[in-house]
């Protein structure tokens, strides 16, 4: 199971870094194209909603009506937002049909979560969640593992995402 992690981390970064890379020629592309990329390049961003997800989603700061220059960037800034989420989802990660949670941990302060998972075929797999709290109404969000919930209906997509996030 960490063996297995350990393993995917650095294709996973190498997706990550990519999709940082080419975010905004893909933006570019996505003017051209719509706002869901073409094929395996989809791969690039998250596979439950196209690049103008921000606003279905109602993320702060994602407009709809945009054009030009503004739909580009935020486009660009939603890849960025979600780097890689295809690739980590469909290259490495776990089944969703079947498997099932068979423990879980969750603590309120600071708010942490702990899920072993098991695909049908008795594969296990982790996720560990921990929102740490720093100042100013931000904190450090860790996740690490396989996402406990399938986003696409698919898969458990592979998570390292370490970043600020604001409450």
């Amino acid at each position: 199971m960490i063996f297995r992690y350990l393993l995917y981390f650095p294709a996973n970064l190498v997706f990550v870094l990519l999709s940082y890379l080419l975010s905004p020629a893909l933006a570019a592309l996505s003017l051209l194209t719509g706002p869901r990329l073409p094929g395996i390049l989809q791969w690039f961003s998250t596979l439950d909603a196209d690049l103008d997800g921000g606003i279905s989603q109602r993320v702060k700061g994602y407009e709809p009506d945009l054009t030009g220059w503004d739909l580009w960037w935020q486009r660009t800034c939603w890849i960025c937002r979600n780097p890689a989420h295809g690739w980590q989802s469909e290259l490495l990660g776990m089944p969703a049909f079947g498997t099932i949670i068979a423990q879980q941990w969750i603590s309120e302060d600071p708010k942490q979560q702990i899920y072993l998972m098991q695909t049908a075929r008795g594969v296990r797999f982790f996720c560990f969640k921990r929102d740490q709290p720093l100042f100013g109404g931000f904190y450090l969000k860790l996740w690490f593992g396989w996402v406990n919930k399938s986003y696409d209906g698919r898969n458990h997509h592979y998570a390292f995402q370490i970043g600020p996030k604001r409450r």
